[in-house]
């Protein structure tokens, strides 16, 4: 099949190819392309145009997406303003969740970028078999099988060094194998001090970090192929402006097995399955890494833990114009969260003040069925329907904590909700319904509906964070909360030909009972909207010579509620990118530009609206040798002093006054890739 390519921000362009692919859009981890309406593919192997902390930061390249700073690490990632567990993450066909409640570790935090061969995005709800909900979208990171036709050692190292944060990265990638059997071994080690923004204020977010994996699989006869993984992630030292603590220590290990069969098998012309298992250990306190308060005697710990498995069956039935995929998937998750007073701040945890996450129990087993037909020449038709039955259950909803040893989780439900329940249980039904016509050689027309439920999270359900003093200040969790249901309709036309590409979507999302976070008398609680997601995203891309190209980018997205505007809504942003491209080396520059937003939730943004900016970034790339390529820019090129708007609120206890976390300032970046 064809693919639509459209360069991206992060990654340098290259020239994009007409024709299209099924309704779905992908995305690389090096250069960016658009494979189909809606969905954006990266490759570790392009050029970068800007240095990239983390995997949620790198998502900021693609057109329609932006992503929350916190810090260093932890980026959040934003799909036209859903984010959290309204997008699905899923790395080599395996779910993962943070352990922080307050989202210092989204779980691309735990993702080793450099190492991962593919990056899709699929933006919306576009397809039914990756799991439920997804109303935002889907995030795929993928290892693919390595090619070993022309010889049996693959791999690179890769080097970089960024100024202002003095961040230091060293990766590795290692594939020894042939046509029947391959190992592969990577590792990541990437450290960084805090930066300073472009008005010289020193911004925490240190960290150091370290991911490594192996990778094993192999052809056992004709038609059966079996894959296992092991990843394990260390983050140490993570400063945050944008919370109240910082992190000491974030753990993760991941465990998969998959297994394809190529042949017929009952029915199905092919079988897949997938094992995994993910276990996050987390830390976050006030006092170990620096203590924001002196006047405080005593600190607050909060160790917190995440544990996921699950699997997934997925068959295949082909015909001569259509495909058809039938499945079923299990996802588990325990999560556990408990705040420690720790009155010498030693690390004796003296008295426990609650239970954040009252060892929270979450099950989701679905089935679903997916029909892609051609129905004639220009025509695909695409039909796929989900059904889901979802529980969560706070086990420890009991347990007495505090000072008198009185309260529980289930009395601040009571209080606050006038529930005693501690389970939420859901059955829902969803579905896909796409078109694609090709109008012509190089142009096409796309549309797809679709409704999609998306369940509460641990915090919107059972979160219960209680105060003492004077004036308490509590956060709690709705055990009543309805489950969000989306309803989509998403328009696209794209053309492609040899000089120039160009697309324009326009998406709705009508949501009932969307669940709002909101504040009374100091206390933090959430309860339930209608609300309405809608936005256009646009993007050009020319080739002006044989050696200069431009494209161009540009998105905007309006979110309401029945209180007024949504939270974490970018304004109107756009992209501009200029390229000159020679056989051996390259130069770029861009501009990123975003406009005002005065159309903020106060109870969760920062309370002032935000300034538009304009930011300048060069880059380019050489490649030395063969094997040997070298790349550097400066990003922020003007030394502007700007904030993206959905930025965090930074935490200061000597400064009440919340500010969104600054981005760095003016920076120098280094990146050199040798490949075996």
């Amino acid at each position: 099949m064809k693919k639509i390519l459209i360069l991206g921000a992060v990654l340098s362009p290259s020239v994009a190819l007409a024709g299209h692919d099924l309704p779905i859009e992908i995305v690389e981890v090096t250069g960016q392309r658009i494979e189909e309406p809606n969905n954006a593919e990266m490759t570790s192997q392009a050029p970068l145009t800007q240095p990239v902390q983390d995997a949620g930061a790198l998502l900021r390249a693609v057109n329609g997406m932006e992503a929350a700073r916190r810090g260093g690490r932890g980026f959040e990632p934003i799909i036209r303003g859903q984010s959290q567990n309204q997008i699905n993450v899923i790395s080599d066909g395996g779910y993962s969740f943070g352990s922080c409640p307050g989202r210092m570790d989204p779980p691309t935090t735990y993702v080793g970028f450099d190492n991962f061969d593919q990056v899709t995005v699929i933006k919306g709800n576009r397809s039914v078999i990756y799991g439920a909900g997804g109303s935002g979208g889907t995030i795929l990171f993928e290892h693919q099988r390595p090619d070993f036709s022309e010889k049996s050692l693959l791999g690179s190292v890769v080097a970089g060094y960024t100024s202002n944060s003095d961040t230091k990265s060293l990766s590795a990638n290692l594939a020894m194998g042939n046509d029947d059997a391959f190992v592969r071994v990577f590792g990541e080690h990437k450290t960084a001090g805090n930066y300073d923004d472009a008005d010289g204020n020193t911004v925490s977010s240190a960290f150091d970090s370290d991911n490594a994996g192996i990778i094993a699989g192999a052809d056992i006869g004709e038609q059966d192929y079996i894959e296992a993984s092991f990843e394990k992630a260390k983050e140490r030292d993570m400063y945050f402006a944008g919370n109240g603590m910082d992190t000491p220590y974030a753990d993760s290990e991941t465990m998969r097995l998959r297994w394809k069969h190529s042949g017929e098998i009952l029915f199905l012309d092919s079988l897949e399955a997938t094992l995994y298992r993910t276990d996050v250990d987390h830390l976050m306190d006030n006092y170990t890494l620096r203590d924001r308060n002196p006047m405080m005697g005593s600190g607050m710990a909060a160790p917190t833990s995440s544990e996921t498995y699950g699997g997934k069956l997925l068959g295949n039935i082909e015909t001569e114009n259509s495909e058809i995929k039938l499945g079923m998937d299990y996802l588990a998750n325990d999560r556990s969260a408990r705040m420690f007073m720790d009155m010498g701040k030693d690390g004796s945890y003296d008295m426990i003040g609650a239970y954040l996450w009252p060892d929270v129990e979450q099950r989701q087993l679905g089935v679903f069925a997916e029909w892609d037909y051609q129905y004639s020449e220009d025509d695909l038709l695409r039909a796929g329907l989900r059904y889901d039955q979802f529980t969560m259950e706070a086990t420890k909803a009991n347990e007495t904590v505090g000072m008198m040893g009185s309260a529980t989780p289930q009395k601040l439900y009571q209080q606050f909700y006038g529930t005693s329940t501690n389970k939420v249980e859901n059955n829902d039904v969803g579905f896909v319904l796409g078109w694609d016509r090709s109008l012509d050689d190089d142009k096409l027309f796309s549309v797809n509906v679709s409704r999609s439920i998306r369940n509460p999270d641990t915090n919107e359900a059972f979160i219960a964070k209680q105060s003492m003093g004077m004036n308490p200040s509590h956060w709690v969790g709705n055990p009543n909360i309805d489950s969000e249901v989306h309803q989509q309709i998403d328009l696209t036309l794209m053309s492609d030909d040899s000089e120039r590409n160009w697309s324009a979507t326009v998406f709705w999302d009508n949501v009932d009972d969307y669940i709002e976070r909101y504040n009374v008398a100091e206390n933090t609680l959430y309860r339930n909207v209608d609300a309405t997601l809608k936005g256009v995203e646009l993007e050009y891309g020319s080739e002006l010579s044989d050696n200069l190209s431009a494209n161009i980018a540009v998105s905007y997205t309006r979110g309401e509620s029945d209180n007024g505007p949504l939270a974490n809504i970018a304004p109107l942003t756009g992209r501009f990118k200029l390229d000159y491209r020679r056989d051996k080396w390259g130069v770029g520059s861009e501009l990123i530009v975003a406009d005002r937003q005065d159309k903020y939730n106060s109870d969760v943004d920062v309370d002032a609206e935000s300034p538009g900016f304009a930011v300048m970034n060069l880059y380019s790339h050489w490649q030395a040798k063969k094997q040997l390529t070298v790349e550097a820019g400066v990003e922020n090129l003007f030394d502007k002093n700007y904030a993206y708007h959905v930025n965090t609120a930074s935490v200061d206890p000597f400064d009440p006054t919340a500010i969104r976390v600054n981005e760095p300032g003016r920076q120098y970046w280094l990146r050199v890739r040798y490949a075996i």
